[in-house]
């Protein structure tokens, strides 16, 4: 940046870049109220703040939030995005980078996965005209960057290209992917972030109003407007509860409303109490999915796609990454539990999740937070099914792209696996 457009900043009152120290803080303290505020989960997204001209400091790749410290906050070069030190930098350092670059007085950026932002990003279209009550933050438009595969420099390259050709626009929407806010320090970019994400539920919610013609939104009119719309089975009056289950060797234990059984795996019988039919389908899961831990997932949203009876293909990179390149759908009946559960086995095998129709589905993993990461972006991704078909824009992500952003995520969750 050309010093003398620093000095006119300066001049017209506005802080410099920060000293580095304060920005690793506020860097490490804008990551948990990220995760606090649900704008972000585990290390998804990342954060950066302005250290010079030249320099910007950022999260690094692969840590979780939670227990970040400044010594762990990377040093990178604007141009070149060279870094410091050892740690390694977020892979989409390049994407802040763009930011600075751009904007002179950017010194603070947040990319988020923010739940609506998302999901209005997947329709392709901007914001053209903000509601007049989020102008003040948000500006006249919310822009929306072409579709790249995530730590690409493609996706840098466009996302760069939409910060060009929207001057004026400070909060941006990342196709099938986020939001990137370019605040002027930490408190702007968090409101950048918070207002887009309350414009998104509008937008949603208008959306559904329009269409529909109904006189009042509710989650609930919203489900059975999309089942209705897409010929699907209506939201049952009570689901089957196939119980949640965590395994040990031979064993693994069954909760099923409240209660819990030990259940043998060769046999799928109790060895402390008579073993539920639903054993079966846990039983199958562990046969074919490397997994310790399985979960079901009953939210409505969940439940509402489950009804369709369709897998479900990702219209969120996330989604490809974690859950698999698609999600089969599967019946489950009581009086045929063999042959239900043996489909329900062999659909999950290589995905770490399965809708059961008209029940929801069921999320398998390998610790807390693998279960934790399952169920936010299930949620995330039914949600998006049912708007996005709303809108009439349902784009998805390349398959191919899905099956590369798989396979780089399960190499490194087993390099990670390893180290512990």
């Amino acid at each position: 940046m050309p010093p003398f457009i620093r000095l006119i900043i300066l001049i017209k009152g506005k802080n410099m870049a920060y000293e580095i120290e304060e920005a690793k803080k506020l860097v490490v303290d804008a990551g948990k109220k990220l995760i606090e505020s649900g704008l972000i989960a585990r290390t998804w997204g990342n954060v950066s703040a302005r250290i010079s001209d030249t320099q910007f400091v950022i999260t690094p790749s692969g840590r979780a939030y939670e227990d970040l410290t400044p010594d762990e906050i990377v040093v990178v070069n604007i141009d070149g995005c060279s870094y410091e030190g050892d740690i390694k930098p977020s892979s989409e350092k390049g994407v802040h980078a763009a930011a600075y670059r751009h904007h002179p007085t950017v010194d603070f950026v947040i990319h988020t996965h923010q739940k609506a932002a998302t999901i209005v990003s997947i329709t392709g279209m901007e914001i053209r005209n903000v509601y007049d009550e989020f102008k003040p933050v948000l500006g006249d438009k919310v822009p929306v960057a072409d579709y790249a595969m995530s730590t690409t420099d493609s996706l840098r390259k466009k996302v760069e290209m939409c910060i060009m050709m929207n001057p004026g626009s400070r909060a941006i929407m990342l196709m099938h992917h986020g939001a990137l806010c370019m605040g002027d320090n930490y408190e702007h970019a968090f409101a950048l972030a918070e207002t887009l994400e309350k414009c998104c539920e509008k937008v949603i919610k208008d959306n559904y109003l329009r269409h529909s013609w109904a006189k009042q939104y509710s989650e609930s009119g919203k489900r059975n407007y999309f089942l209705k719309k897409t010929d699907s089975h209506p939201m049952p009056e009570s689901i089957c509860d196939l119980g949640s289950s965590v395994r040990y060797g031979n064993l693994f234990t069954l909760n099923v409303g409240g209660k819990t059984v030990d259940v043998d795996m060769e046999t799928c019988l109790g060895v402390n109490g008579i073993a539920p039919k639903c054993a079966k389908i846990h039983k199958a899961i562990y046969e074919n999915a490397n997994v310790s831990m399985i979960k079901h997932l009953s939210e409505p949203d969940v439940v509402a796609v489950s009804c369709t009876g369709e897998e479900m293909i990702p219209t969120i990179d996330d989604f490809a990454q974690i859950v698999g390149v698609d999600v089969k759908n599967c019946e489950w009946i009581d009086g045929d539990t063999d042959e239900c559960a043996s489909k329900i086995g062999k659909a999950i095998s290589g995905r770490n999740a399965v809708l059961i129709q008209d029940n929801g589905a069921l999320i398998c993993g390998n610790s807390d937070g693998d279960m934790q990461a399952l169920e936010i972006i299930m949620d995330k991704g039914c949600a998006a099914v049912i708007d996005v078909n709303i809108f009439n824009r349902p784009h998805y992500v390349p398959k191919m792209e899905c099956f590369l952003m798989r396979t780089v995520y399960l190499a490194k969750y087993s390099k990670q696996i390893d180290k512990k």
